[in-house]
């Protein structure tokens, strides 16, 4: 036999010899796996998900949000949630003295998180902190340290800033839940379709598997574009803040709608909100005034009396009474605003002159004719009066209307509601309910989501009548006269209009206080819209406590500066030129509102 044949044989017994141990040793481990206490399986294989496993929330995009032209007004971003798993830290005094500049932590701290516990073992995870920017946790990913657990966090940020953050709402984490959701506004009536569909899933602590689960499929949240507009937003805010700064005002709203569509054009409130700082004092402002913060209207409440008065048929254009100043219905001194007696006084009189008395002797006679005030209480219901409006934004308010039987109702109470004190409703009711004179007697549900965007799939949010609370033969007699009332040569309302017939009121409202009504101060306000005779736009201007106590003073110079401005960014033709349009067969509106 050769010393090759040897050699081989002796490889083959050694393989075969190796083979078999290698057998016999599977088996044994396979016996202990089966054989053992189910107890003991359960607590290791415990131990070492815990060790190498954990399950994170992964996040689809969050919808974004634009103007009505296209302009982004919440966009998606980053933050980071910064943990590290100090068991596959391979230097952990240089993987401290890297991280400490980027976390703003003391090296030593992080250094003190890296050591091994009590029981000598390295921890699987340890959060380093809960949330850092966008650049650090770039700059942090840069640095492809071992064990780095980097964990993205959605956020928005807002181009637009300041001003249209109250509309728009903000997101943030919640106190309850620990997670990020969207608040007010925009943001939080629309959350769970912004939101999307996020998954939890379970992810390996070991950097290298980590990019997997991540790759799991959402369902990434639709897009919004909102019914305002960005320039007319500015043009808003802008006159608003000026205002604000002459009367010396505590606070303001500007609104401007479509009546015809429903449509919020621009909706500004001062204070301001900046949504990029999530202070206390700072989040307190997030909330939007127009929709969430009630007041007494004052006398822009007499439109309705009006309209209710000639849509009940107790009163028409024909109707007088003597205006005695003062009187005492219902046990409650009632006044003018001027003190003054003025004689024989019409239907229209009253309105463009503004008398308590007027309106305080129509909701009387209504009363007696209609069987008593509930039938009145119901016409001010089909303004919406005393409800919400139903506008896609979180947080609307009510409003208050009190009713006979209800704690704090009697009937001075209900004679003061003709004109405008003891109910309480918010700038955005006003104007929906005055929309319906300038809308032919329907009421619009008013809206701030013009499309949605899901994917290839775009849904229109289509004009649609709640309301119809009057006739339009009744809108338009009540338009006339809202028309005179700005037409007045004796009035002593602060505007002028050369080139627009429009139609507005103003209101002193006084505010309400415990015990009363506070003597020194005023909520000064105009509602109105233009043109007159087809109205595309309709306006309210709300000022608080202004140093010109009265709407007229402080109110009516701001709806003309507004509506001066608003023409020409509208492209709104004036009169002239839209009855020239008119008849030579052209549509002066071709333009989109």
């Amino acid at each position: 036999m050769g010393r090759d044949e040897k050699f081989f044989r002796r490889l083959v017994v050694i393989t075969v010899v190796m083979l078999a141990i290698s057998a016999i040793l599977i088996v044994r481990l396979l016996s202990f796996q089966f054989r053992m206490d189910p107890l003991v399986k359960q607590r290791l294989e415990a131990q070492a998900e815990n060790r190498y496993i954990q399950t994170v929330e992964v996040y689809p995009n969050r919808g974004q949000i634009y103007d009505r032209n296209g302009n982004l007004l919440a966009v998606n971003s980053f933050e980071y949630r910064i943990g590290i798993s100090p068991n596959q830290v391979l230097n952990r005094a240089e993987t401290a003295r890297q991280l400490a500049p980027l976390l703003g932590v003391p090296e030593d701290e992080i250094y003190r998180k890296l050591q091994p516990g009590m029981d000598g073992k390295l921890a699987a995870y340890a959060l380093l902190k809960p949330v850092v920017g966008f650049e650090a946790g770039q700059a942090i990913m840069d640095l492809e340290l071992p064990g780095m657990v980097i964990e993205p966090l959605p956020t928005r940020i807002y181009p637009q800033g300041e001003l249209t953050a109250q509309l728009v709402g903000i997101f943030r984490d919640s106190d309850a839940s620990k997670t990020r959701r969207g608040y007010w506004g925009v943001e939080g009536f629309y959350q769970s379709l912004l939101a999307g569909q996020s998954k939890r899933v379970t992810t390996s602590t070991i950097p290298v598997l980590q990019d997997a689960a991540s790759t799991k499929s959402v369902r990434d949240g639709i897009d919004l574009v909102l019914t305002i507009d960005r320039d007319l937003q500015f043009l808003a805010q802008d006159v608003l803040n000026r205002a604000v700064a002459r009367e010396q005002a505590t606070g303001g709203t500007i609104l401007i709608m479509n009546p015809r569509t429903g449509e919020i054009l621009a909706m500004a409130n001062y204070p301001m909100f900046d949504p990029n700082s999530l202070t206390a004092e700072n989040v307190q402002r997030a909330r939007n005034p127009a929709v969430t913060d009630l007041f007494e209207p004052g006398s822009i409440f007499k439109v309705l009396t009006m309209a209710m008065a000639l849509q009940a048929g107790t009163h028409d254009e024909a109707w007088t009474y003597n205006d005695p100043g003062c009187f005492n219905p219902a046990g409650s001194r009632i006044c003018n605003w001027d003190g003054a007696s003025h004689g024989n006084q019409t239907f229209a009189d009253v309105f463009i002159n503004s008398w308590n008395t007027g309106t305080t002797t129509i909701f009387m006679q209504m009363a007696d004719q209609l069987g008593g005030p509930y039938a009145v209480y119901d016409l001010l219901k089909e303004f919406g009066i005393g409800s919400p409006t139903g506008v896609d934004l979180e947080g609307e308010a009510p409003g208050i209307l009190p009713e006979p039987g209800d704690l704090n109702w009697n009937e001075a109470q209900y004679l003061t509601t003709s004109f405008g004190q003891g109910v309480a409703i918010t700038p955005l009711q006003m104007l929906t309910a005055a929309n319906a004179i300038a809308n032919d007697g329907l009421i619009m549900q008013p809206h701030i989501v013009k499309l949605r965007i899901d994917g290839d799939q775009v849904i229109e949010t289509r004009p649609a009548a709640t309301h119809r609370p009057i006739s339009a033969d009744v809108a338009h007699r009540a338009r006339d006269i809202m028309v005179q009332i700005v037409e007045d040569p004796s009035s002593l309302d602060q505007y002028e209009f050369k080139h627009f017939k429009v139609a507005g009121k103003t209101g002193t409202a006084q505010i309400p206080i415990p015990g009363g009504y506070d003597p020194s101060g005023s909520i000064a306000s105009f509602v109105g819209f233009l043109p007159a005779d087809d109205p595309v736009v309709s306006v309210l201007v709300k000022l608080d406590r202004p140093v010109n106590y009265w709407g007229s003073m402080a109110a009516a110079p701001v709806f003309q500066e507004l509506v001066e401005r608003l023409v020409v960014l509208m492209e709104i033709p004036n009169d002239s030129e839209r009855f020239q349009l008119i008849a030579q067969g052209g549509d002066p509106f071709k333009r989109e509102y």
